[in-house]
């Protein structure tokens, strides 16, 4: 895995690569002056030369040395050395040339020669210098040695200057880029409330402004959310006790006056009763997932194979009239859990499965702690995308995972492969 390069380091390194090529250019460009200078000064001595040659010619003086510089009429009177550095005369007119030389006949030289062409009146021209190590004076070296190392020494401290306000540039920068996470980080309900923080740029300032605004939005939402679980769960209570307490008391009816044990009202005022006691149970888990800091749930110890079998009777009457074959393997286990919310997560379960098959096959396997369940459609065409899913599996997933029970929830051909283990209970 590529691990990625914060962004100030980017920008520390983009900045630093335009200061590098800022400050190398920049010297090259010095240096190049300086040997710019270096061939005007040159130039303007050979032309002094060519003045001082032309007047010694009027005079009828003729001297091919002069100053230092090697001057003709023609090319081929030239230094055989210069000629064969050059190869031809110099062109155009006026433009100083130059040629290196390293090595004559196999031995090591080092020379520079320098050649221009005069256009005059009465004909051509020619002058040539020539500088090797052993002719340069001591002077004009020490001054050569001391441009270069000045040249050097600014671009060395041009360099470490743009580097020191980088860094500048970046600390400040990051130091309130740093306190806009941190205190992102460390936003909650109370701090949510306080006003923004001075990030000292007015960009940073409407980014954390955004950034409050968007959660407060969102911890309105979700204390809404609550208010209306709570609410709700409490005004529920009534018609529910309303409910169950009426069907106990159409149960306790004598004989004569309550419904006939053969009269089709039997079995409808079973299914009320476990839809009231469903629905009770229900609002009890609503009510405790909404407190934001939950207490423990009463436990109790109950005997789970007993409770699984007691759940597979009251939801048996999802399978009628399907062609569902059940399998129900349990061992006997006794631990000490929330009664509530253990009823809650295996009925959801139970209940899901039984729903969600219309032909097929549902397995229920106890042992110890752990609960498997599964379900299988016996064809593609009976089952759907919607295996495994609905409000029941949502409160299933937020009880287990504020209980601390393991739960899984996986698809597999033709329908769902559930395993809830039953752990030490938490509070989230």
């Amino acid at each position: 895995m590529i691990r990625k390069i914060r962004l100030k380091w980017q920008l520390a390194a983009i900045f630093l690569a335009l200061g590098v090529l800022l400050v190398a250019g920049y010297s090259m460009l010095a240096a190049h002056y300086f040997m710019l200078g270096m061939d005007s000064f040159l130039v303007g001595s050979m032309e002094h030369a060519v003045q001082r040659y032309e007047t010694e010619a009027k005079q009828g003086l003729t001297r091919p040395e002069i100053e230092g510089f090697t001057i003709t009429r023609r090319w081929a009177e030239q230094p055989s050395a210069v000629q064969s550095a050059f190869g031809q005369p110099p062109e155009p007119a006026r433009t100083l040339l130059k040629a290196r030389v390293e090595r004559i006949k196999g031995k090591q030289h080092g020379r520079l020669y320098f050649a221009m062409r005069f256009p005059e009146a009465d004909g051509d021209l020619f002058i040539t210098h020539e500088i090797s190590r052993k002719s340069v004076s001591d002077l004009v070296g020490t001054i050569i040695h001391d441009n270069l190392n000045s040249l050097l020494t600014i671009s060395i401290g041009s360099a470490l200057a743009l580097v020191l306000i980088l860094w500048l540039v970046l600390r400040s920068v990051s130091k309130p880029l740093s306190r806009l996470g941190q205190w992102a980080h460390d936003l909650n309900t109370d701090t949510l409330r306080e006003p923004v923080p001075d990030f000292r740029y007015p960009e940073l300032n409407e980014l954390a402004g955004l950034v409050r605004s968007s959660l407060s939005s969102l911890e309105e939402n979700l204390e809404r959310e609550h208010r209306f679980l709570r609410h709700t769960s409490h005004e529920l209570r009534t018609p529910i006790s309303v409910i169950r307490n009426n069907v106990e008391l159409i149960r306790s009816l004598p004989p004569e006056k309550g419904p006939a044990s053969d009269s089709p009202l039997g079995p409808i005022i079973d299914r009320v009763d476990r839809a009231s006691l469903t629905m009770k149970h229900l609002t009890e888990t609503l009510l405790w997932l909404s407190r934001d800091e939950p207490e423990n749930l009463p436990t109790r110890t109950l005997s789970l194979d007993t409770l699984i079998r007691e759940l597979v009777s009251e939801h048996r009457y999802l399978l009628r009239d399907k062609d569902v074959t059940l399998t129900v393997e349990t061992e006997p286990t006794a631990l000490d859990l929330p009664h509530v919310a253990a009823r809650v997560v295996i009925g959801n379960l139970i209940r899901n499965a039984f729903q969600h098959t219309w032909a097929g096959e549902v397995s229920i396997r106890q042992q110890g702690d752990t609960v498997h369940i599964d379900n299988h459609q016996a064809s593609d065409e009976d089952a759907n995308d919607d295996l495994g899913f609905g409000l029941g599996l949502q409160l299933t997933a937020q009880l287990t995972e504020r209980l601390g029970w393991s739960y899984r929830n996986d698809p597999a051909p033709g329908g769902h492969r559930v395993t809830l283990r039953l752990g030490a209970v938490g509070t989230g």
